[in-house]
């Protein structure tokens, strides 16, 4: 039987955990530096400017869906914030854990593999954060429906830009690694967050993504 989609993508990010988390860090060899500032400088744009937005989220509970090596949830937990992230990569997962331990926050945050779909929480969250996870999903709706569900303040999310100069590249560099990828239109995203479900709704296009902030309506 052929590999579903999900078993592509995480089997991608486990086998690449290491190497994504390089991204966020200076400690990398020249040609790998400078690979990153050319082309997944976003990565870190957008990290600045969702912490940025999100001001002082001491005491928060924060939900960090497709945390990979947990590069958000602990500096939300090092400002004060209760951070659970959610992925299915356990190779991301042990980076995250780690990176948490090292930080002195491994108290403030609870890693777990999961299925975001099939997961479920007591308690809402006050801020959710989706960053690179869109790209990797096959039916995005459900997953921002599921957003809705679990958080009862503002969602931070980002999309690929469907046309780009890099869009070719990206989407035959991932095809040979056998993960797949989605890309999306402005009208898309701004179509995901249509509803009653939300009751605002920001877009900024940073080079190859959208940033999304979108206030739930419960």
């Amino acid at each position: 039987m052929a590999d579903n989609a999900a078993t592509l993508v995480r089997r991608y990010f486990d086998h690449g955990a290491a190497r994504f988390d390089l991204i966020y860090s200076d400690r990398k060899p020249p040609l790998q530096r400078l690979v990153d500032r050319l082309c997944r400088s976003v990565v870190t744009q957008r990290f600045r400017l969702t912490l940025a937005r999100c001001g002082d989220p001491s005491g928060l509970r924060v939900l960090d869906v497709g945390c990979g090596s947990g590069r958000y949830s602990v500096e939300f937990a090092r400002r004060g914030a209760q951070v659970v992230g959610l992925d299915f990569a356990p190779g991301m997962l042990a980076l995250a854990r780690a990176a948490a331990a090292a930080a002195g926050v491994a108290d403030r945050c609870r890693f777990l593999e999961a299925d975001f779909l099939a997961w479920t929480d007591p308690e809402p969250f006050d801020i959710g954060l989706a960053m690179g996870y869109f790209d990797y999903v096959e039916r995005p709706e459900e997953h921002v429906r599921a957003l809705a569900r679990h958080v009862v303040g503002r969602v931070f999310c980002s999309f690929p830009v469907r046309w780009t100069l890099r869009t070719p590249s990206r989407w035959l560099r991932l095809r040979l690694c056998r993960c797949p990828v989605h890309f999306y239109g402005r009208g898309e995203v701004e179509a995901l967050f249509t509803g009653p479900a939300w009751t605002a709704l920001r877009i900024d296009r940073l080079s190859r993504d959208y940033l999304v902030e979108a206030r739930a309506s419960r």
